[in-house]
């Protein structure tokens, strides 16, 4: 038997929420609460698991919050000897102001299909089964995000970016309502709920305005809500340049085309004779035509900035600004010139570096985190934990940790599989801790083709690879690259908490 909740917007639509997922919303997940919540103690988390959770006799938020997660595409965050994106986004930084950041805060693959569905179902591409651009019909929605809270009551909305490949006439399952496109910049083709349309004018704005429409339905009933919001911005797009020639370059807002922009464009590497194949035989980039590309990138957030406050005023007006879990984040970071790149896909740290904000006061602490390594896959317990929603029974274990669980985190885990969309980029696995990183590149077979190894500290721009440059005096200790090749193929095939080492 269940029982019947209301979907907002929807007069007479009743969801049937099975009996086990009520009863597990009312089990406590030990929710952390205070100054202290959020830390970074090296105390075990609690997992997601009832058993765990029902030893654990702390209190439940009165109310389950809001959640309202605006996902950026390829914002990379601030590193050492880069700028930082989001001095750009005012409205950002001040709304964030009573969340915490996380400096460390990395994805699991810098390629947007299997990023997001890393994302959207807490585990790892090896788990979840979307490897490559063209996996996303193979996306697990049954255990996703959306349908973890569907399935708990929330009234849930999805606007703008879904899944790369997912079938375009399919909407996707478990929202409530969907406004979902492929991309693009001015006049773009969505789906709302299914329909095809035109979204006149710059796709940033109509899915801010698109957003809000959809909290201003849902504050009209009595469930709470998910909003993901998924602009284009700052992702590229083709464009013609006057002298014919194509060139690919975001698309700011005619009223910030011209605004001023400092440097962005990462310092080029000279010597990439370390590095494997695919770096030594790319296309070296100039500095000029990454600042082309950089700066129209920080364009085209000033936008996303402005759409995001608006949004942040509404809840605010409303009275419900406190009671909303907000995240800010980007399913990708972005090279801007560093080892002669532009784009995404590789271990490095402009591409896997995204930045991530968290707010609900008195539940995250405000401020910063510096030290502690957070995942792309620690999104979704999280949610899960402010929720109060268990996994339904049988559903696959979450691979990340809640961060309003005080870490026991070590090392970050990242791994890419060649895709014939970015054919040029081979299959690497990735470790990272906080002082180092670890990279294997595979052939076909998945033989160790290549190995990188950087001291993060004295190189934390990750020039010289001390296992590939000419001199074996500065390699790491043996023992040590063996330690972490272990702990490498442990994650290579790691499921549920031995996913977080």
């Amino acid at each position: 038997m269940g029982m019947k909740l209301k979907t907002p917007g929807k007069p007479g639509r009743v969801r049937a929420v099975p009996l086990a997922v009520l009863m597990s919303m009312v089990v406590v997940l030990g929710l952390a609460t205070g100054p202290a919540a959020g830390g970074e103690s090296d105390v075990p988390p609690v997992g997601l698991s009832g058993a765990q959770a029902a030893d654990t006799p702390t209190a439940a938020p009165a109310v389950r919050p809001n959640v309202f997660f605006y996902n950026l595409d390829d914002l990379r965050d601030a590193f050492p000897g880069g700028i930082d994106p989001l001095d750009y986004m005012p409205q950002v930084r001040t709304w964030m102001a009573a969340g915490r950041r996380y400096q460390k805060s990395f994805v699991v693959d810098p390629s947007c299909c299997p990023s997001r569905a890393s994302l959207m179902t807490g585990r790892f591409p090896h788990n979840n089964g979307v490897l490559r651009q063209g996996d996303g019909p193979l996306f697990d929605f049954t255990h996703s995000m959306a349908c973890y809270l569907d399935g708990a009551g929330y009234a849930t909305y999805v606007d703008g970016k879904f899944l790369t490949t997912w079938p375009v006439k399919q909407r996707p399952p478990c929202f409530d309502h969907s406004t979902v496109m492929a991309g693009g910049y001015n006049d773009v083709n969505v789906r709302v709920d299914g329909v095809l349309q035109t979204a006149p004018g710059y796709s940033t704005t109509y899915l801010g305005a698109r957003g809000r429409e959809y909290i201003t339905e849902a504050l009209a009933g009595s469930a709470p809500f998910l909003l993901y919001e998924t602009p284009q911005a700052p992702h590229w797009v083709d464009v013609t340049q006057p002298d014919g020639t194509t060139t690919s370059l975001a698309i700011p807002d005619a009223k910030y085309k011209d605004a001023p922009v400092g440097p962005c464009a990462g310092i080029p590497e000279a010597d990439r004779s370390d590095k494997p194949v695919y770096v030594r035989r790319a296309t070296v980039v100039t500095k000029a035509q990454a600042q082309q590309v950089c700066a129209s990138m920080i364009r085209a957030i000033m936008t996303a900035d402005d759409e995001f406050g608006a949004t942040m005023q509404l809840l605010a007006d409303r009275g419900v600004l406190d009671d909303t879990l907000v995240i800010f984040s980007s399913d990708n970071g972005f090279s801007w010139g560093e080892h002669g790149r532009l784009s995404k896909f590789v271990p490095y740290e402009p591409s896997m570096r995204v930045p991530l904000l968290m707010r609900w006061p008195g539940h995250i602490a405000a401020g910063t985190s510096k030290t502690r390594l957070v995942s792309y896959v620690d999104i979704l317990p999280t949610i899960l934990q402010a929720a109060n929603v268990l996994l339904p029974a049988g559903a696959p274990p979450l691979d990340g940790e809640s961060l309003m669980r005080p870490t026991r985190r070590t090392a970050l885990y990242g791994e890419h599989h060649n895709d014939p969309v970015i054919a040029n980029v081979n299959t690497w696995r990735m470790v990272r801790t906080a002082n180092a990183k670890y990279i294997e590149n595979y052939d076909a077979a998945g033989a160790v083709v290549f190995r990188e190894y950087y001291d993060l500290i004295k190189d934390p721009s990750e020039r010289i690879n001390l296992l590939g440059d000419a001199s074996a005096d500065n390699d790491p200790p043996a023992a040590t690259v063996a330690t972490l090749a272990s702990t490498l193929t442990a994650y290579s095939t790691c499921s549920g908490s031995a996913c977080v080492r």
